[in-house]
């Protein structure tokens, strides 16, 4: 049945392939021009930006069949949010949880749980749950907006849309009609950067490309460990491995570009190279090494749309990608590639005057993994010379798998419009090769009492798939589901005041997290309920104030891992593993997150942007003691401030100033092994042209 059912798919997406392929632009010259389905809620002078991944085609967030956001082009400029992980600590539910290597993202309490996407072309890794371009690795000198869902969205975009959804939206010629350069001064570190926008819009058609990089320190912290490797047989002993080192330089270079014809073709690509090396501690500062991580990623996507007629469309995307990541060790590197294909088809069809829209389409996902690294062991325990290192003339045990993963999938969405009411309901049926299928399904009802108010009843499920470690111990594991309820409350009074509320809950089914210590937990069930807010003022036209809460809380069972705790070698020289077994509290990143931001734009040449940010108490566990000693670091406030002065010199030069982390309080957060420092103060100019 599963191969009858792929054959039938395989031909309606080579079939649509051939129909989008060998019909010219001539629809486009037809008498009927395509219906153009947009809801929005406007105010008397105000555009609302849209967003398109909540439903597939554009509409406002207010409006949206999900609790969505968008953060446009110009508040991450006004904000000084140069990198995406700075733009989504100002958003509810997530917390950019700062790390030795760059940043680990929670949604909603749970980490690494959201589909992060350029251009709707996932950025992740397969491999790993927790290779993330939420830094300097993504420029945002080049994008449009970022589109944002709280909360499942597998029915429309597969797997790992588990807890959310991040879009990053980059820009067309129709968005830039000329050149638009800069470069940037970062201290400390010395960083420095530039940037080339250009954009053509010819009308019928128009093009876009954007080259960026940066080149400067992010970590300047001695290590002591400089060798490790010696003939690669057997690692040195202690005592020649010391010495005294420094990470060195980051370098991030990144080009993209995208090709527009007549509303009909798109052709976009992206590539990027990227290199950060940060120095390492193990527990209580008792190790340090160097390490170095880069994920080289490129992507190119094709889409055809036909307009069947005014009502009805029919779009196929297809992309290919690849993603190179090589984590290096001391003097130890491992390798790993991804490439992925993905083919899709969708029909749209808007039905009953208007009122109904239905989305449905098949796709195909092929991913090719190869060298993907696996760790038994904790790593500090080879480097340490200490009576309590179990292993310290012996490399760490490190295995490479190479597996292929296929999927084909099924998807349909209804959106029914009733006087002020709005319902929907979505299903998704996804065919894996290699695990159990799977159902996604999604339902949610809307009303507007009133142009002013809004209600938001909404629930949906979602899986995710697992990551090569699992794959590894577990053969065919079960996958891990959400289901999630959600129930908002939103009002807006014009675009001087408004508020919104949401509550929700999730279950979490055979969840699992990946532990640098005790390797993977064993599955187990969470409940994760909390309370997102926020609201915005503006007691005057040139000022606006806004602030955000969330607040998160678990229920359910501890963390249980079985872990390789040592290895030795018997009389007869065979390997013997000795495994323990430890427990953990579930980790929700922080439990509360608080944001105030006020935004001042005394003339028509000036904005100026100030942000306090609470984040609340973490905990850091260190399992190498008997009985584990869970440490807790408080909450702290951070304090961010940014200028943009336009034509400061001469028309369209702008100067973009900011300061973050003003107070530079010393504080503590939790890294991998220790606790790190917090980020220092920093201080960026970007000088940009336009032409």
């Amino acid at each position: 049945m599963f191969i009858l059912s792929k054959l039938i798919l395989r031909r309606v997406l080579l079939g649509t392939a051939f129909l989008l392929c060998v019909s010219t632009p001539l629809w486009a010259e037809e008498d009927t021009p395509p219906v153009r389905e947009e809801t929005m809620l406007m105010f008397v002078g105000e555009e609302i930006e849209v967003l398109t991944i909540a439903s597939r085609r554009e509409q406002s967030a207010w409006q949206a069949p999900a609790i969505a956001r968008v953060l446009t082009q110009k508040e991450l400029r006004d904000r000084g949010a140069y990198t995406l992980s700075d733009g989504l600590k100002n958003v509810p539910g997530f917390y950019a949880a700062q790390k030795e290597w760059g940043t680990q993202p929670y949604l909603r309490g749970i980490p690494n749980s959201t589909l992060f996407l350029y251009d709707t072309v996932p950025l992740g890794s397969e491999v790993t749950k927790s290779i993330h371009q939420l830094n300097h690795d993504l420029s945002l000198w080049s994008i449009k907006r970022v589109e944002i869902v709280n909360g499942p969205a597998s029915v429309l975009w597969g797997p790992d849309a588990f807890a959310g959804l991040v879009n990053v939206v980059p820009m067309t010629g129709k968005d830039l009609d000329g050149v638009e350069t800069g470069v940037l001064y970062q201290g400390p570190g010395d960083h420095l950067g530039f940037f080339a926008n250009a954009g053509y819009d010819q009308g019928l058609w128009d093009g876009f490309v954007s080259v960026s990089g940066r080149r400067g320190e992010e970590d300047d912290r001695l290590f002591e460990i400089v060798r490790f490797k010696g003939d690669g047989v057997w690692p040195l002993p202690p005592e020649e491995r010391q010495g005294e080192g420094y990470p060195g330089t980051s370098e991030y270079l990144e080009a993209s570009g995208n090709f527009s014809y007549d509303d009909w073709l798109n052709l976009s690509g992206r590539i990027s190279y990227n290199e950060k090396p940060y120095t390492m501690t193990s527990e209580e500062g008792n190790t340090s090494w160097g390490e170095s991580r880069s994920s080289p990623f490129g992507f190119f996507k094709l889409e055809a749309k036909k307009q069947l007629d005014r009502t009805s469309a029919l779009k196929l995307t297809g992309f290919y990608s690849e993603l190179r990541s090589e984590h290096e060790v001391i003097d130890q590197a491992q390798t790993q590639k991804e490439k992925s294909t993905y083919a899709e088809v969708v029909y749209d069809r808007s039905m009953m005057a208007g009122t109904g829209i239905f989305t449905g389409g098949v796709s195909y996902r092929e991913k090719r993994v190869r060298d993907a690294p696996i760790w038994k062991g904790y790593l500090p325990g080879y480097l340490e010379d200490t009576e309590e290192s179990n292993n310290p003339a012996f490399f760490p045990i490190i295995l490479q798998e190479s597996y292929d993963s296929r999927l084909w999938s099924v998807f349909g969405q209804f959106h029914k419009t009733i006087d002020n009411f709005n319902m929907f309901a979505g299903l998704r049926r996804d065919m894996h090769e290699d695990f159990e299928d799977q159902t996604s399904l999604s339902a949610g009802i809307g009303w507007s009492p009133s142009s002013s108010w809004r209600y938001k009843l909404l629930g949906g499920t979602a899986y995710r798939t697992p990551f090569a470690r699992q794959l590894y111990e577990e053969g065919n594991p079960d996958l891990e589901e959400i289901k999630s309820l959600n129930l908002q409350v939103a009002w807006e009074n014009s675009s001087r005041m408004g508020f919104s509320a949401t509550g929700f809950y999730q279950w979490l089914d055979n969840h699992v997290m990946e532990d640098p210590f005790a390797g993977l937990s064993l599955p187990n069930e969470q409940k994760i309920y909390g309370l997102e807010t926020e609201a915005h003022y503006s007691p005057h036209s040139s000022l606006n104030i806004e602030a955000n809460l969330t607040l998160l809380k678990n229920r359910g069972s501890q963390e249980q891992y079985t872990y390789l705790e040592s290895i030795e070698f018997d009389s007869d020289f065979n390997l013997i593993e000795n495994y323990a077994t430890k427990t953990y509290p579930y980790d929700l990143g922080a439990d509360s997150l608080f944001n105030v931001m006020v935004t001042w734009r005394p003339s028509d040449r000036m904005s100026l942007h100030a942000r306090a940010g609470y984040t609340g108490p973490r905990s850091l566990l260190y399992p190498r003691d008997d009985a584990f000693e869970l440490v807790s670091v408080s909450g702290d406030w951070q304090v961010d401030v940014t200028a943009v002065i336009r034509d400061v010199l001469f028309p369209g030069t702008d100067l973009d100033l900011s300061v973050k982390n003003l107070t530079d309080h010393s504080y503590q957060t939790p890294g991998t092994y220790d606790l790190i420092e917090g980020s220092p103060i920093t201080v960026q100019a970007v000088l940009r042209v336009r032409f």
